[in-house]
C-alpha cells in the first residue's frame, strides 16, 4: 500500500525524460488507477490550479482536474530538471499553456483518460476520445465537418461511422491545438482523413486558413491507441516526426 507521496524517478529511465529534437513523446495515464496519489498532486498545484479545482460541484471533477494538473507538472519537471511545483505556466491569446523556455506540451484528456504530448520544440497537439456510440453523429458532421470528410463518412457502413467520427473528431482537434489559433478555427475550413483503414492524413486546408496556417504537407497526423478503449491523434507542424508512447502508471507517480 503506497502513502501518496512522490520519489525521484528511476535512473534507469531517466532517457524517458530527454527530449529529441524531431520527437513527440506522449504519455498516457488512466486516472482511476492514480486516485491514490491525489494528495501528493495536489501537493504540486499553484494557488490558482487548487481554486480552480475546488470550483468544481463534484467531487470526482476536482480529482481528475487535480491529477492532471499534478501528472503534467510531475511530468515537465522531470522534462526540464525544475520543481515540479514551482513551474509557472504562461498562458497565451487563446489560453493554451506553455512554459518559457520550452518543452512544447499539450495535453488532452476524456473521462478518466489523460494524454500528454511533450517535444523539444514545435508546434504540437494532441487529442483524446473514448470509442463509443455518437449520438447524432451524421448530423453534428452535415453541420460542422468538411464537405470531403462528409462524403467520406457517409460512405462508410454503419458499423464503422462512430469510429469514422471519433477519427475526424480527434485529429481535427489535434491538429487545431497545435496551429495554435485558437478553438473558435471553423471545423469546416479543413479536412483530415476519416476512413479507418487509411493513415491519418490532413488532406485539405481552405484559402481562408492558409495565412495561418499553411498547407497539408506542412503537417504530420498520427494515431495512436495506447489506453484500452480509446484513441488519440497527435498533430506536429512539419515533417519528419516520430511518435513514442509511455504510460503515467504507479511506478510513474512513485
Amino acid at each position: 500500500m503506497h502513502d501518496g507521496t512522490i520519489e525521484m524517478p528511476d535512473p534507469e529511465l531517466a532517457g524517458d525524460y530527454v527530449l529529441t529534437p524531431g520527437v513527440v513523446r506522449v504519455w498516457f495515464a488512466d486516472l482511476t488507477q492514480l486516485s491514490g496519489y491525489k494528495a501528493a498532486m495536489r501537493a504540486l498545484l499553484s494557488a490558482d490550479e487548487l481554486e480552480r479545482a475546488d470550483r468544481f460541484l463534484m467531487e470526482r471533477l476536482t480529482e481528475r482536474f487535480i491529477l492532471r494538473r499534478g501528472l503534467l507538472r510531475l511530468l515537465l519537471g522531470r522534462c526540464t530538471g525544475r520543481d515540479p511545483a514551482g513551474l509557472v505556466f504562461d498562458y497565451g491569446t487563446h489560453g493554451k499553456p506553455s512554459l518559457s523556455g520550452g518543452p512544447a506540451f499539450n495535453l488532452s484528456d476524456s473521462e478518466d483518460s489523460l494524454a500528454v504530448a511533450v517535444a523539444a520544440e514545435g508546434r504540437i497537439g494532441v487529442d483524446i476520445e473514448r470509442l463509443r456510440p455518437i449520438e447524432s453523429a451524421d448530423g453534428i458532421a452535415d453541420r460542422f465537418f468538411h464537405t470531403t470528410e462528409r462524403a467520406a463518412l457517409h460512405g462508410l457502413g454503419p458499423e464503422r461511422r462512430d469510429e469514422g467520427f471519433l477519427l475526424a473528431w480527434t485529429r481535427k482537434e489535434a491538429f487545431i491545438k497545435a496551429a495554435g489559433v485558437g478553438l473558435s478555427m471553423p471545423l469546416d475550413q479543413f479536412a483530415v482523413e476519416v476512413r479507418p483503414d487509411a493513415p491519418p492524413a490532413l488532406l485539405e486546408i481552405d484559402g481562408r486558413l492558409r495565412g495561418d496556417v499553411g498547407v497539408p504537407a506542412d503537417w504530420s497526423l498520427f494515431d495512436r491507441r495506447v489506453l484500452p478503449g480509446t484513441i488519440a491523434a497527435i498533430a506536429a507542424h512539419g515533417t519528419g516526426w516520430t511518435v513514442e508512447t509511455r504510460v503515467m502508471d504507479a511506478g510513474f507517480v512513485r
